[in-house]
């Protein structure tokens, strides 16, 4: 009879975590958790740099919300399930990391960012800075701005992309080739993640985004 209720408790707690609305909120969860690890623990891993990369953490937790709040209600495509993302993240990040290893090979570029060991730093920036800026600039901005016209949505997402980037990476004067970069990444990454939401959400241009400041880390 304890054993049948044990394992009757097992799986209703199964059925919780593999819930749909558990599943779609999952991702935002996973990074507002991060965010509030790194803003307590951020002095200890990034100490040369946290004292400029604190306050963008706190924007990148408002980057979340509507990842959360689209994720909660079902909107596209926030209510593709957080494994299925992981999937096409890791899928993309795998060869985004083989492509760029080789395009960028011996170039280092840090543009500012916040580096410590591989592990601290991988998972910075997979659940901060990456997923925040792709759940925020694509999943969010171009999919309002391609209401106006898919031309229109792109070029829309992709200068306030390369803007924050201005702001963000100008830790010692401004960045113009961060400014450059950015915007080109994101017209770029705006046309892939147009053509793979449907059934990836934000996973493909999340993990060819995360391959891309690794391998310029490091190296």
């Amino acid at each position: 009879m304890f054993g049948s209720g044990r394992k009757s408790r097992a799986a209703s707690i199964g059925e919780q975590l593999l819930s749909p609305t558990l599943q779609k909120i999952g991702l935002p969860i996973i990074g507002y958790v991060t965010i509030m690890f790194f803003l307590i623990q951020g002095p200890v891993f990034f100490p040369q740099q946290w004292e400029h990369w604190e306050t963008i953490t706190i924007i990148y937790a408002m980057f979340l919300l509507p990842a959360l709040i689209f994720s909660l209600l079902g909107v596209h495509p926030f209510d593709i399930p957080a494994w299925k993302s992981l999937a096409w993240f890791s899928v993309a990040a795998g060869g985004g990391g083989l492509l760029f290893k080789l395009i960028f090979s011996g170039f280092k570029y840090g543009a500012g960012f916040p580096v410590g060991d591989v592990l601290s730093t991988a998972v910075y920036q997979a659940f901060v800075i990456t997923y925040a800026e792709e759940s925020f600039f694509r999943g969010f901005m171009l999919e309002v701005g391609q209401r106006g016209g898919t031309g229109l949505g792109i070029i829309a997402s992709s200068a306030m992309f390369s803007v924050f980037h201005l702001a963000a990476y100008s830790v010692q004067g401004l960045n113009f080739v961060a400014f450059g970069v950015a915007f080109v990444m994101g017209i770029a990454f705006g046309f892939i993640y147009l053509a793979t939401r449907d059934f990836a959400g934000i996973g493909v241009v999340w993990g060819l985004h995360f391959a891309w400041n690794i391998v310029l880390l490091f190296g």
